[in-house]
Formats: structure tokens, C-alpha cells, sequence
């Protein structure tokens, strides 16, 4: 799998604001892949300082098994999230980012362009 492509992935993820949560496979969409959230997953492996709490399974499903998955739900009570049941309430804490404006080219701090 090509580099470029988990560090566009691993720039969505660590956009997505305090309080909101992104799924595997729009993170994926959002970075220019779509239909590519096991991608996602591989891009947050190993990965240290991305908010990886912040990326839910589809529906809003925690999709991480025993303590992790309680850290996750933990981390995301704490900024706010709100659950019904077992999944996060998607239509109130779904991060959709701003698309970008026609012919302008966003950057990031070191100047590289963004992906969306």
C-alpha cells in the first residue's frame, strides 16, 4: 500500500474535532479513497498522537474488543459523545469536514497540500 495514501488517511483523522467521530470507511472516502476503511485501520496502527478514539466502525459501532473498546467509549464520553446503547449517536456527533473551495489548494503546516 502506497505511503502517500495512509498519510492522506492519517491527516483526515487527525482533523476531526473534540466531541465528533468519523467512520472507518469516510475517513477513507474523505482522504480521496473511497471503499477503502480497512485501509484506515492500517493507517491508525502504530500511528502515535492521532485522536484513534475519534474513528468508529459504521453505524457508530466501537468496533475494538474488551479494554480497548471501553478505553475508546471512555475517551469519547469524556469530550462529550453521546451513545444510544452500544453506538455513538451518529446523527448529532458525525464529522463531515468542508469541502474545499473550487481552484483553491489547501495546506497544511509544512506547506504540503491537503487532501480535501
Amino acid at each position: 500500500m502506497a505511503r502517500s495514501m495512509l498519510l492522506r488517511i492519517r491527516s483526515v483523522i487527525a482533523a476531526v474535532p473534540r466531541g465528533k467521530v468519523i467512520t472507518y470507511g469516510q475517513a477513507a472516502a474523505v482522504a480521496g479513497f473511497p471503499g477503502a476503511a480497512r485501509q484506515t485501520v492500517w493507517a491508525l496502527q502504530g500511528e502515535h498522537g492521532l485522536p484513534w478514539h475519534r474513528v468508529v466502525a459504521a453505524g457508530g459501532r466501537i468496533a475494538l474488543a474488551g479494554e480497548e473498546g471501553r478505553e475508546q467509549r471512555l475517551r469519547l464520553e469524556m469530550e462529550g459523545v453521546t451513545f444510544r446503547g452500544d453506538r455513538v449517536r451518529m446523527e448529532l456527533h458525525t464529522w463531515t469536514p468542508k469541502p474545499r473551495q473550487a481552484g483553491r489548494v489547501l495546506r497544511d503546516r509544512t506547506g504540503r497540500p491537503r487532501p480535501w
